[in-house]
């Protein structure tokens, strides 16, 4: 076993995370997982993967980020009109909880966004709706469409509505206090120099090991050294259908109007895809 030091003030069991010569965490220390599952080919890879790996799937949560807010308030902006339904019907075959949270208003709110806060997360734990945050920030405009860029800072888009709303909602539902969580994600070093020099196993941000609630939260990268063609394989070996964009020739499944979206048959993809949902055609 080869082992990863963590920044830690709890006990010295809890100072080091195991790792073995293939990367894989000591799974069995866990209570819990849960896969921040984008719908995509890489998040598929990285649950299947955790199934290969012996994880039970009653113990796995696939965690779906509704980019465009609630869901019931109908079709939004950016996202695949058929994303959640896929999302929870790969859940429920797998036998797999689904649970999804969003930021109140989604990516068209904070882009449209003129001297107000960041609207709040919310997500439901047992048929209540729980909201976090969106009172105290300071006011700020934004005005602006994600932006094409590695930076987070102007492609604002994954963070305000995806990684800073997990951290939300890692931190505040109770059941993961006194428990070990290990949440997985599906970046890939192949697909960009940005992502390659990501850690494929380091301590959450959403992390309170120390606290008084003991919230120990690691992050594995599950499928980072992997090959497109690996990701590939382990879904025919699951016989699992993958998202519909990828039918229609895109090459990668993000928000159907992402600044980053590949053009499967040209420049018109993304006018093309915009004209999926009625009404908001480009």
């Amino acid at each position: 076993m080869t082992s990863l030091a963590i920044e830690s003030a709890a006990t010295a069991e809890d100072d080091l995370a195991y790792i073995n010569d293939e990367g894989t965490p000591d799974l069995a220390s866990y209570d819990r997982f849960v896969c921040f599952f984008s719908t995509g080919k890489d998040s598929l890879a990285m649950v299947l993967h955790l199934l290969e790996l012996g994880v039970p799937a009653n113990k796995i949560e696939l965690h779906h980020h509704n980019v465009d807010g609630d869901p019931a308030a109908g079709e939004g902006l950016m996202d695949w009109p058929v994303t959640l339904a896929y999302g929870e019907a790969v859940a429920r075959h797998l036998g797999m909880g689904f649970q999804t949270s969003w930021r109140e208003g989604g990516i068209e709110r904070e882009m449209c966004r003129q001297e107000t806060r960041t609207a709040p997360v919310v997500f439901y734990k047992d048929g209540q709706r729980i909201q976090t945050g969106g009172v105290n920030g300071p006011l700020g405009t934004r005005r602006k469409f994600p932006q094409k860029a590695a930076s987070l800072s102007v492609r604002w888009c994954s963070s305000a509505s995806k990684i800073d709303v997990g951290v939300a909602y890692l931190r505040n539902d109770p059941k993961f206090q006194n428990q070990r969580t290990l949440v997985v994600t599906g970046e890939r070093a192949e697909e960009s120099s940005s992502r390659a020099r990501y850690a494929t196993f380091e301590q959450h941000r959403a992390d309170g090991r120390g606290g008084k609630f003991a919230r120990h939260i690691d992050h594995w990268r599950a499928v980072h050294s992997w090959s497109e063609a690996q990701v590939w394989q382990i879904i025919q070996r699951f016989s699992l259908q993958f998202h519909p964009a990828y039918e229609l020739g895109y090459g990668r499944v993000s928000c159907l109007l992402c600044v980053r979206i590949e053009e499967p048959m040209g420049d018109e993809s993304r006018d093309r895809a915009a004209c999926l949902r009625p009404g908001r055609c480009l």
